[in-house]
């Protein structure tokens, strides 16, 4: 856990991996997924309008997009349909010391899942190309410092936050 003493300011440094090499020549950023539950709409006797409701453990698409400066061999190792995309970010995040001075804390996010889509680009003398290839993500793990802040593996029913099974009182009933 991070402490109150430090106050969390930017990412340092970050790199990708696919699976576990290194991955050279994508986009200086990466917009990470949005993670939404399902939801379904409750109204009836005692409630003054309509709420929407999430189904815990259900999410609706995870889709992470990676920008690449030019096409090259790692791009094109994601596109096999016959394999897993297996990406992890990690991260240098800096803090500040309230003690004084600075701290790094590590994070580190992996996902999984398919390629959905792929964008060649363009060509432009003297730019970069903007090529990118889309994610549909079945696995989302977030570490800070090796804590887990969150995980959803869709394809074996699995969702924590902070470690704790957000399922375990669905599992013990079906």
């Amino acid at each position: 856990m991070i402490s109150n003493n430090y106050v969390p300011e930017k990412i340092n440094e970050y790199n990708v991996y696919l699976d576990g090499d290194k991955m050279i020549g994508i986009a200086a950023s990466s917009d990470l997924p949005e993670v939404n539950m399902q939801t379904s709409t409750v109204s009836g006797v005692g409630i003054n309008g309509e709420i929407d409701s999430p189904t815990i453990g259900q999410f609706e698409s995870m889709e992470q997009e990676i920008q690449f400066n030019t096409l090259y061999s790692s791009a094109m190792d994601m596109l096999s349909p016959l394999s897993t995309v297996n990406l992890t970010f990690r991260a240098a995040q800096q803090v500040y010391d309230k003690n004084g001075g600075y701290a790094f804390k590590g994070l580190r996010i992996v996902e999984m899942g398919r390629v959905k889509s792929f964008k060649p680009g363009k060509i432009e003398k003297g730019e970069s190309m903007e090529a990118s290839i889309t994610v549909e993500l079945t696995y989302l793990l977030i570490e800070v410092d090796g804590q887990q802040l969150l995980e959803v593996d869709k394809l074996n029913g699995v969702y924590k936050v902070n470690g704790e099974d957000m399922l375990a009182g669905v599992n013990s009933l079906v």
